[in-house]
Formats: C-alpha cells, sequence, structure tokens
C-alpha cells in the first residue's frame, strides 16, 4: 500500500474514534439528564402522594359520625319526627317522568 492510502486509512480511523468518543459522551450526558429527570419526577409524585394522603384524612374527618352530628346540632337539625317523612308511588309506566318498559 503507499503512503497515501496508509494516510487515508488512519485519517478514517481517527474520524470513527472521534466520533465514537463523541458517541460515548454523548450517551453520558444523556443518562445523566435522564437521571436528573427521573429524580425530579419522583419528588413531585412524593409530593402528590403525600397530599392526596392528607387530602383523605382531611375527608374522612369531615365525613365522620361524629363530625356530620355536631355540624347538625350546629344548624338545628336531627331526626325527622313522626308525620315529617313523605313517600311517593313511582308514577306509572308511560306519563312524564316514568319509565317505559320495553
Amino acid at each position: 500500500m503507499s503512503g497515501a492510502r496508509w494516510a487515508g486509512v488512519l485519517a478514517a480511523l481517527l474520524l470513527l474514534a472521534l466520533g465514537l468518543g463523541l458517541g460515548v459522551v454523548w450517551c453520558g450526558t444523556e443518562r445523566y439528564d435522564l437521571a436528573y429527570k427521573l429524580t425530579a419526577l419522583r419528588a413531585g409524585l412524593d409530593e402528590r402522594e403525600e397530599l392526596v394522603a392528607k387530602l383523605e384524612v382531611e375527608r374522612d374527618n369531615l365525613l365522620s359520625p361524629y363530625r356530620l352530628r355536631e355540624k347538625a346540632r350546629e344548624f338545628g337539625l336531627g331526626p325527622a319526627s313522626q308525620g315529617r317523612i313523605r313517600r311517593m308511588d313511582a308514577p306509572p309506566a308511560g306519563a312524564p317522568g316514568g319509565t317505559e318498559q320495553q
């Protein structure tokens, strides 16, 4: 082989080595970038899970029978007395508001 051909092969190998080196550096940078994003997403998920847990505790507290009983007393509400409950029969089929039978 002539010297010019060796120089061409050497230049091609150097370019290939440079390209591979840049590829390795780029992959490493992407890996660190993805790891950073993953850490941020996990932190956000943990915050949201913590908020959901707090909201569930607050909901359970607001809907507890004791709390509802106290609120009912506060507004003067209580169990319905005799004669205060009205029952309505279902409207006949075909009447407005009634259910159609098929």
